[in-house]
């Protein structure tokens, strides 16, 4: 390849960088369709240190986002659900990453986990990491979000550790997320989770 077909490379490149929002997040596999792989990680490697791009994780680069108060870091469940949409597999958040976003954990986990119908795997993100582990089909089976997200969370807590706090979480957790598919999809969720559910479903 000679400089003139690599700069026309790089500028197209760059033009899609400049014209995305900030946190937008760019693959190497993006860019497929102007050239080969090499030459793309090496133009992101390159807009990663002139300060165009930041470089998130192996093959991951970001479009940086500044407030006054300095970088803004891009939300991990963004990243997971970027990774998801390149592999073209469907993810659901799973154990302390569920109970968190129900509101069952205040904790925020330094590892992001979610069930995938992709490959398993870790990918490290800064000092934290994202963890997909594969999953059969049929824990993706739910036409809604609002009970595949409940049957996870409430299983990494257990049944026997779901009281008062819990259930009030729960009861707030379907109240704000308004799902036509509540009573098909309960049917999915084991004995147990379903008679808490329906507890505090609307009626």
């Amino acid at each position: 390849m000679n400089s003139a077909e690599r700069g026309n490379i790089k500028r197209s490149v760059m033009e899609s960088i400049e014209e995305s929002q900030p946190h937008s997040i760019f693959f190497i596999s993006d860019f497929a369709h102007l050239g080969a792989a090499e030459t793309i990680r090496k133009i992101l490697h390159e807009a990663s240190i002139t300060g165009s791009l930041e470089k998130a994780g192996h093959g991951i680069y970001i479009k940086p986002k500044v407030s006054r108060f300095g970088n803004v870091p891009v939300p991990l469940e963004k990243i997971a659900l970027r990774i998801a949409h390149r592999d073209k597999c469907e993810i659901l958040p799973t154990g302390t990453t569920a109970a968190n976003l129900i509101g069952l954990s205040t904790q925020v986990p330094m590892t992001l986990s979610y069930i995938t119908t992709g490959s398993t795997r870790t990918i490290k993100i800064g000092d934290r990491e994202i963890s997909f582990r594969h999953a059969s089909p049929k824990n993706f089976a739910a036409k809604g979000k609002v009970i595949p997200l409940l049957i996870q969370g409430l299983r990494e807590l257990g049944e026997e550790n779901i009281s008062g706090r819990e259930y009030e979480a729960i009861r707030r957790f379907i109240d704000k997320h308004a799902d036509l598919y509540l009573h098909e999809d309960l049917q999915l969720a084991p004995l147990w989770i379903q008679k808490i559910i329906k507890k505090l479903m609307p009626q």
